[in-house]
């Protein structure tokens, strides 16, 4: 039986269809809250990939390269309930925020990205992270 992503909200969360990805949630109705999407990777031949948590920030970066107009850039790394995270946050013109993490258990590699179109209050951004770190398989 496949692992199934466990993703815990918060009560204003609610999830909506997205065909672009393995989950997406939205903040309240969604008209002024970013969007939180899950995809996975899972090793299963050959040599398990570096999963540092300097390896996982430089993935994230590579995924907040097309912020137009970037005019800041933040990470940090750690452990998460899934193993190990890395994330890069990106400001720019547009996205005007965009927060990539990459969870690892050194074998599957989770991505979580909150995507903001406008300037996210900070209840939001400090859900959203809350969320991406409590991610694992149930």
């Amino acid at each position: 039986m496949e692992p199934r992503l466990k993703v815990r909200l918060y009560s204003e969360w609610r999830q909506i269809q997205d065909a672009t990805a393995l989950a997406s949630y939205v903040r309240g109705d969604g008209s002024n809250s970013g969007r939180l999407q899950f995809s996975l990777a899972e090793y299963r031949h050959g040599k398990v990939p570096d999963d540092t948590e300097q390896t996982l920030i430089g993935i994230c970066e590579k995924f907040t390269n097309g912020v137009s107009g970037r005019k800041e850039m933040s990470s940090r790394s750690g452990k998460c309930d899934f193993g190990t995270f890395g994330t890069v946050v990106a400001m720019g013109d547009f996205p005007i925020r965009l927060q990539v993490w990459v969870l690892s258990n050194e074998r599957v590699f989770i991505l979580v990205t909150h995507t903001c179109e406008k300037e996210p209050n900070s209840q939001e951004v400090a859900e959203a992270n809350q969320i991406a770190l409590m991610t694992g398989f149930s």
